[in-house]
């Protein structure tokens, strides 16, 4: 036997529930007629009677009775089925991916606060290099080189703004009186971002930095604990350096020259946010925009 409609089991099971079409059609914003129609057509789907007629009142016949047991079961089963989707969705942390650096110094600082704002969203933190692996469970992924997109939808969310460093000492010592100065003298670069240097001095019309006094290092914490050593001065990005101007550990000797250095997106799978998601990425969004200056 074919299965019955839907809206038909819900008027039965309505009208059994409260022993009267009238109060079954308030429940369900229908008409009475409404629901004696949907009673009468299961009843035909099934070839049997579910109710007793009588003046002003209804009254399940035995094998109504047989019947709205079952289909008040399965109904009740399809609610708490509904209800624990939501709560999976819900509870399910959001699995964001984000590049090491950009994570270690700004991302991871703000999640506490985040935690704090929407406990009922947990975000699970990844850090990973290069383009984003579209098979590997992730929700959002936060990538600054186009290259790196992975064909996923894209919105840029904050500015990287970049200026040189280096320890006081080391601007005293070397008389970083002039931006040429330092040029000649021994700055420090990034293997993962030897951009840096090229588009500061192309951005302000300078030469490059003198070759022979170039040292070069893997990663950006690397060069900053090498620029606090008094070892060179480095180009970096404001958002890695904070911390280290705020303390003194590092010092700008040309604060005015700022130049962009890129801009970072937040990657999401097309068509596929759920509201933590949305939300996580708002937020994003939202600190990035706070983070102008940076």
């Amino acid at each position: 036997m074919r299965l019955p409609p839907l809206i038909a089991l819900r008027a039965f099971e309505a009208a059994a529930r409260s022993a009267s079409f009238t109060l079954a059609a308030q429940e369900l914003c229908v008409t009475t007629g409404a629901v004696s129609r949907q009673v009468k057509l299961l009843e035909a789907h099934l070839g049997v009677q579910l109710f007793a007629r009588h003046h002003r009142k209804v009254v399940l016949t035995a094998a109504g009775q047989r019947y709205v047991g079952t289909v008040s079961r399965l109904f009740s089963e399809l609610s708490e089925a509904g209800e624990a989707l939501g709560r999976d969705t819900q509870d399910a942390p959001v699995r964001l991916d984000c590049v090491p650096t950009l994570s270690m110094y700004w991302l991871t600082p703000r999640l506490a606060e985040y935690h704090e704002q929407r406990p009922d969203i947990r975000i699970e933190s990844t850090t990973s290099l290069g383009p984003v692996d579209v098979a590997a469970p992730f929700d959002l992924a936060i990538r600054r080189d186009t290259r790196h997109f992975g064909g996923l939808a894209a919105t840029a969310f904050m500015t990287e703004w970049s200026i040189p460093l280096c320890s006081r000492e080391f601007a005293s010592k070397h008389g970083l009186t002039s931006p040429e100065k330092m040029l000649r003298g021994p700055t420090i670069h990034i293997r993962a971002r030897e951009d840096l240097w090229p588009t500061w001095t192309r951005h302000f019309g300078l030469a490059g930095t003198a070759p022979s006094k170039r040292m070069t290092l893997d990663h950006s914490f690397a060069a900053l604990q090498a620029a606090e050593d008094g070892i060179g001065a480095v180009v970096m990005p404001l958002l890695f350096a904070r911390k280290q101007l705020a303390s003194g550990r590092l010092f700008a000797p040309f604060p005015e020259m700022l130049c962009e250095s890129g801009k970072y997106y937040v990657l999401t799978r097309a068509g596929d946010e759920t509201p933590g998601i949305r939300a996580v990425k708002a937020w994003l969004i939202e600190q990035g925009g706070l983070s102008k200056n940076d």
